[in-house]
């Protein structure tokens, strides 16, 4: 029984309703993290994830902005010229490409926040951020080397075919991974507190969850993302769902983010401290007998960056 057909055209169609929809979410929940980060700025403003939360909408807005401009060119202004399907299945068009870098752009922007996060709840250490932010740099390599192919005088479909997957596959290990990681850290560090000061878990509870939800939320998408690229067709003609998926996805990994931010701003004070501290300062509490030295150390964490 061979694949259903889901024509390309209808999948870009109903995925770029999609993206225009999930904008509109995004549009209004970057704009409120924006006004809530500018009240906030006296408090501390994590700088690095600020800036990369304005380029992954901005990417995102850009992304959202071409694919509008295809569906016109594809349904009305070319329809004489060149069957939808075949417009839409034809990668090369300058068009599509710089959509896809942008694609690529954001993937890679949404995983650095996430090894920014790592690197931020282990104290930051350099040795653990490593690993993670070479594998973010490889899946943009291969990413960008896949699109590329289709700027050289001949193409070698099966050696894009391989980048495409490793692009997938460095995406969604990189997330789902250290995701894990730093989900595992805050609940040591919580379970921690609570035995050795008898406390409950407070803002880390609260971070613990914001984290698995949206974590869930962007791993499920890349993973419902990676199967549907093993199944799509070379040609377009098959099953083409991917591009439903595909074409929402900056969308996506922008949102989930700016929502965490967003929670993590707008919570009491009672309930979330300000966030200029570290659950290195945490840890360095709970080894704590009252020496100087120690309290040393607990002065020299409170530096270290936040979450957010």
């Amino acid at each position: 029984m061979g694949m259903p057909n889901f024509p390309i055209d209808e999948a870009y169609l109903i995925g770029d309703w999609l993206e225009s929809f999930v904008w509109g979410v995004y549009t209004t929940v970057f704009a409120m993290t924006m006004h809530t980060i500018y009240h906030k700025r006296r408090d501390g403003v994590n700088k690095f994830v600020t800036a990369t939360l304005v380029l992954l909408y901005l990417v995102a807005t850009g992304h959202m902005a071409i694919a509008l401009r295809r569906l016109i060119e594809g349904f009305i202004l070319y329809r004489d010229v060149i069957d939808p399907v075949e417009y839409f299945a034809n990668i090369s068009i300058r068009l599509n490409m710089a959509k896809d870098y942008l694609y690529i752009t954001s993937i890679f922007l949404g995983d650095i926040i996430i090894v920014w996060r790592l690197y931020v709840v282990y104290g930051r250490n350099l040795y653990i951020a490593a690993l993670p932010t070479l594998m973010c740099f490889g899946e943009l390599g291969v990413g960008y080397s896949s699109i590329s192919q289709w700027l050289a005088p001949t193409q070698n479909f099966a050696v894009m075919d391989q980048l495409g997957t490793a692009m997938f596959a460095l995406s969604l290990a990189t997330n789902v991974i250290i995701t894990s990681v730093i989900i595992g850290r805050i609940w040591y560090v919580t379970r921690y507190r609570r035995q050795a000061m008898g406390a409950a878990g407070g803002h880390h509870e609260r971070v613990l969850m914001l984290l698995i939800e949206s974590g869930a939320l962007v791993a499920a998408a890349k993973i419902t993302e990676f199967v549907l690229f093993e199944l799509a067709p070379d040609d377009g003609i098959g099953l083409n769902a991917i591009d439903v998926i595909y074409e929402a996805m900056p969308q996506i990994i922008g949102l989930a983010p700016t929502c965490i931010v967003l929670a993590v701003y707008k919570a009491p004070k009672a309930v979330f401290t300000p966030p200029t501290c570290s659950l290195h300062q945490e840890t360095t509490m709970f080894t704590m007998n009252g020496n100087d030295s120690e309290k040393r150390s607990l002065d020299k964490s409170s530096e270290a960056g936040s979450l957010v």
